[in-house]
């Protein structure tokens, strides 16, 4: 029995839940409202400490970190696989995962603050509320980068460093893509699952730069093919209960 806890909106989710669909698993959904910050209750942070999603249990047992979970899923479903067959394939495949957790997630974040008008929903509160809020927060890492965010704002500087960071990991995608149709060759990979909530991301946010397909000509011809998969069409067409 494989039960998701996830959200809709979230890009981690959707990595989770294009290689359930890409490798036919059955799975039972529980819906995780963020903007309720249903992730910040205590049943939820029993399961998750760290008040993120996604989270897995398979047979009972909890797995955390989409990245790890969706290696998780391919190793203990092992039909259809989603890694390299070889060694170093599957080297590159965990460096590009790494670099899309650590560099691009990590700097999109700070873009979609702004763009998603993030800092609306905690100006309205007063101090009282909002440090109640803070104490909320499920590690003092999170407390301090929201804490900063919401006082001292995001500023164009900031902005421009970001989409700096995530443009130099696209344009080495697209120095790969040279090699085949999928990040680490012929058969798509965990690293292409991995990205590609991220580049819908970059879309909906109206980053121009980042999605001129001209300058990426191979990213976006692989951008086109992970479109058209099954996978991910059901994994983006996932609707909560009403």
């Amino acid at each position: 029995m494989l039960k998701l806890y996830h959200g809709v909106t979230s890009t981690c989710s959707k990595r989770v839940r294009i290689t359930l669909a890409e490798k036919g698993l059955a799975w039972e959904s529980h819906h995780i409202d963020l903007r309720k910050f249903d992730q910040l209750e205590p049943w939820y942070l029993e399961l998750n400490p760290n008040g993120v999603v996604p989270t897995l249990v398979h047979d009972g047992k909890v797995c955390h970190e989409s990245n790890f979970i969706i290696e998780y899923l391919d190793e203990a479903f092992p039909d259809k696989p989603l890694r390299p067959d070889d060694p170093h394939g599957r080297w590159k495949m965990r460096v590009w995962m790494n670099r899309f957790e650590h560099i691009l997630h990590r700097n999109v974040n700070v873009i979609s603050f702004i763009k998603q008008n993030r800092a609306e929903r905690y100006t309205s509160m007063s101090k009282e509320e909002f440090d109640a809020f803070l104490d909320r927060q499920a590690t003092a890492e999170k407390r301090m980068q929201l804490k900063t965010r919401v006082e001292n704002g995001v500023t164009q500087e900031d902005m421009d460093f970001a989409e700096a960071r995530i443009a130099e990991v696209l344009d080495d995608m697209e120095t790969a893509l040279a090699e085949g149709p999928w990040l680490t060759g012929e058969r798509l990979s965990l690293a292409d699952i991995s990205i590609a909530p991220f580049i819908e991301r970059f879309e909906g946010n109206k980053l121009e730069k980042l999605v001129d397909w001209t300058a990426r000509p191979r990213l976006g011809g692989w951008w086109r093919r992970m479109q058209g998969l099954e996978s991910f069409k059901t994994a983006f067409a996932y609707r909560p209960p009403a």
